[in-house]
């Protein structure tokens, strides 16, 4: 699946708290920085693979994730918000962000006209 629904990306974010404390989807996008920004479903999957990895200290070889790589595109493909992490922490999300509401973008600035002043 190579694209994501039409208008929607995903911000990775990693917060050092369990699972059962972490903050709803909605206040990540309002109070964190995302680690990352994730363009496809197949980006989406590697960097939860990756992350979710290294929160385990295990390596590819040790932990593959297929059947959760599966479940993870086709989630991302459909625009949903992805949340797993270690019962102790990390917590680690890829949220669901329409384009029309992302904040990653920074907005270009536009020249500002005006009159010389003299002294």
């Amino acid at each position: 699946m190579g694209q994501h629904t039409s208008g929607t990306h995903h911000h990775g974010y990693v917060e050092d708290t369990p699972l059962n404390q972490a903050m709803p989807a909605h206040e990540r996008l309002s109070r964190l920085d995302a680690v990352e920004i994730l363009h496809t479903p197949d980006e989406v999957a590697q960097w939860l693979a990756s992350t979710l990895r290294a929160a385990m200290g295990k390596s590819e070889e040790e932990v593959a994730f297929e059947d959760e790589w599966d479940q993870w595109v086709k989630y991302a493909h459909s625009g949903e918000t992805i949340t797993t992490g270690l019962l102790r922490g990390p917590t680690i999300s890829a949220v669901a962000v329409p384009e029309a509401e992302c904040r990653c973008a920074s907005t270009p600035l536009v020249p500002v006209g005006g009159k010389k002043r003299s002294r």
